[in-house]
């Protein structure tokens, strides 16, 4: 299955959340309390909280396909 980035900006906006694993370690996205979350799981250090997609997605580096 395909994941688009466009996809990705949308479900977040939608408020869904999003479970993933990257090097092993397991981390969350989500939309709580009107505000966008990440973090990684069992580290509550590694918060990071944006108000909206925009300024949440430009203080986390998402690459999309193909970009690294």
């Amino acid at each position: 299955m395909e994941y688009r980035y466009e996809e990705f900006l949308e479900d977040l906006s939608m408020g869904r959340e999003i479970h993933f694993i990257y090097k092993e370690e397991t981390y969350y996205i989500g939309c709580g309390t009107g505000q966008f979350m990440f973090w990684k799981f069992f580290d509550s250090t590694s918060e990071i909280i944006g108000e909206d997609v925009v300024r949440f997605s430009s203080r986390i580096k998402i690459n999309k396909p193909g970009n690294s």
